[in-house]
């Protein structure tokens, strides 16, 4: 039998407002790296947590994506799309902007 290694993932924290969603948990590097960044950035909280294996992360993920994702405005539509795709372009626009300011992400780190 194959021993288990537990999953290490991470997820911003908004203690702010009682009403905000969960976000999902992420649990690979180059997202993680960009939610720290966030977290860093804005002045945001970290939250880690160690699942005992995949599937508990799946479940775990599946739940919160259940609970406050599924509803018709994450629908494929053209408008929800287009949203994205302006939401994205965005967040880029932001971070090159911090970046040059400020560095590359990584830069301050030890």
């Amino acid at each position: 039998m194959r021993p288990r290694v537990p999953i290490h993932a991470y997820r911003l924290a908004y203690s702010d407002s009682p009403y905000d969603s969960e976000l999902l948990w992420e649990w690979e590097r180059p997202y993680i790296d960009q939610l720290l960044w966030n977290a860093k950035t804005f002045g945001r909280q970290v939250a880690q947590r160690y699942f005992i294996d995949w599937d508990a992360l799946a479940a775990e993920n599946r739940r919160i994506w259940e609970a406050y994702y599924l509803w018709p405005a994450y629908e494929p539509w053209n408008t929800w799309q287009g949203w994205m795709s302006e939401y994205w372009t965005l967040v880029a626009t932001a971070q090159e902007v911090y970046e040059t300011q400020y560095g590359k992400q990584g830069e301050d780190r030890p």
